[in-house]
């Protein structure tokens, strides 16, 4: 057998930090940003591994062999396959999350899940149960597979919740495997600390449930979770609502029971208003996720680039600077904040062998680059608490003389926001290394903007970055 040379001890003891550095603080971070955090992890890994390629091609003298070159490949091989895994199963989460909260109803929220966990465990049965606040014990709902006809022994899935409660520990999956029975797992249904029901699912393999990916099926499971109990949420209003109809047309037959009906509808209004309001938290908490969703899949596009590694950050920590400088209210530099972080989103529609080609790209390739802020309005324009912003994520490549792109607008015709951003990203874009030039200084990427004020640009923005760039320098 081959001794690996110290380089490659090195690197692997350099990758498991790496590795293991996510999963120490999954518990601190949400899961879209734990899956981050492992994708940025292995792009620092491949890194690594590429420019030891590079450094050995161009015939830097270093201590190892062409063993230990087969052996890093084959690495970044697995790791470039495990980043895929993980995008598949973002997008697979994504599509899941419009469809689960567009509907109010259980069946729906149900069959699309578990038609997701059959997926993703390739189980041969399940149960769905939610828990019965009034006896503290699963009501059986939903079950699947032939397996449920032989009474499965479901003393599993009440063990586990009384073990949840007594420990207070609700958002465990367990998974069980025993080689004569097979593999189990249970996977829990909680809201805001509450566990509201659980999944269990067997198959007779030995061995598969080991091999899944938990933090997508607690992902999963947290989104179902949110969505069953908004559609609760909603048929009790919808019930209370008819209830409250009945109870006013009895009222209206008689003036002496009147009052006293319009005196209960007055409290259940106070009820309603106080379901709103949670009905409102839980709602955002979806259009949060969504957004997660979308956060990853724009960094694993950054991912794919080290060059612009960043960009859409810095954009926005610009965009906002000139905001405040040019007098916006908070609630507008919050909204081009969500439009700043988000303005290259469409750039997931993009061939990556056009947005990291190095040389000048032909008149074709720039016309698809073209297309990549009509991409990003057309993901973004469902997301209610975005609409705000998206007209300045499709307008940051319109120029002030009318000649930019999609849509040719000039002036005030482009929103305030658009004219911020075009300025933002291209001040960013001067000033950053790209694989084939170095970033331009500060007193450069002024005169520039000097020079494109009133054709690319709107001159009142330039003087104010301008102003606040120098006011730094000095």
């Amino acid at each position: 057998m081959l001794k690996r040379s110290p380089v490659i001890e090195y690197i692997n003891y350099i990758f498991g930090f790496i590795i293991l550095f996510p999963a120490l603080i999954m518990f601190a971070f949400t899961k879209s940003l734990t899956y981050l955090l492992f994708i940025l992890s292995s792009i620092v890994y491949i890194a690594i591994v590429c420019i030891l390629i590079y450094c050995k091609r161009k015939d830097v003298q270093l201590k190892y062999s062409m063993d230990d070159y087969n052996e890093l490949s084959e690495i970044v091989r697995q790791q470039r396959e495990k980043i895929e895994e993980i995008e598949g199963e973002l997008i697979s989460l994504h599509d899941a999350l419009k469809i689960i909260t567009s509907t109010f109803d259980l069946n729906t929220i149900i069959v699309y899940t578990t038609k997701l966990l059959n997926k993703y465990t390739e189980c041969e049965w399940y149960y769905v149960c939610f828990i019965n606040k009034n006896m503290g014990k699963p009501d059986y709902k939903y079950e699947y597979g032939e397996a449920c006809s032989a009474e499965i022994d479901k003393s599993e899935i009440e063990k586990y919740i009384d073990e949840a409660y007594n420990s207070g520990i609700i958002d465990n999956i367990q998974v069980v495997s025993d080689k004569n029975k097979g593999d189990t797992i249970i996977i829990p249904l909680s809201v805001s600390k509450e566990l509201i029901g659980v999944i269990y699912a067997g198959t007779s393999v030995v061995g598969r449930f080991s091999k899944i990916n938990l933090n997508f099926l607690e992902s999963l499971a947290n989104f179902t979770a949110i969505s069953v109990k908004n559609a609760e949420m909603y048929n009790n209003i919808y019930h209370q609502k008819q209830e409250i109809e009945a109870l006013y047309e009895q009222a209206a037959a008689s003036n002496e029971a009147l009052n006293a009906y319009i005196k209960e509808l007055d409290e259940t209004k106070v009820e309603l208003a106080k379901k709103n309001v949670e009905l409102t938290k839980f709602y955002n908490e979806i259009q949060y996720g969504y957004l997660q969703t979308v956060m990853c899949l724009a960094n694993s596009i950054e991912a794919k680039d080290p060059y612009t590694r960043g960009h859409c950050q810095r954009v926005m920590e610009i965009s906002c600077e000139l905001g405040r400088a040019m007098g916006l209210s908070e609630d507008d530099i919050e909204d081009l904040r969500y439009a700043a972080i988000l303005h290259d989103i469409g750039k997931i529609g993009i061939s990556a062998s056009i947005l990291n080609k190095p040389g000048k790209l032909t008149e074709e390739e720039f016309n698809e680059i073209k297309k990549h802020p009509s991409i990003a309005y057309n993901i973004l324009k469902d997301v209610d608490f975005l609409r705000n912003g998206l007209d300045g994520v499709l307008q940051h490549h319109e120029r002030y003389d009318g000649k930019g792109y999609p849509n040719g607008l000039k002036k005030d015709e482009i929103c305030i926001f658009g004219r911020i951003l075009c300025v933002a990203d291209a001040f960013d874009a001067m000033t950053s290394d790209r694989p084939y030039r170095k970033g331009m200084s500060m007193e450069d990427a002024i005169k520039e903007l000097e020079r494109c004020k009133g054709t690319q640009f709107d001159p009142q923005i330039v003087d104010v970055l301008i102003s606040m760039v120098q006011e730094k320098m000095n």
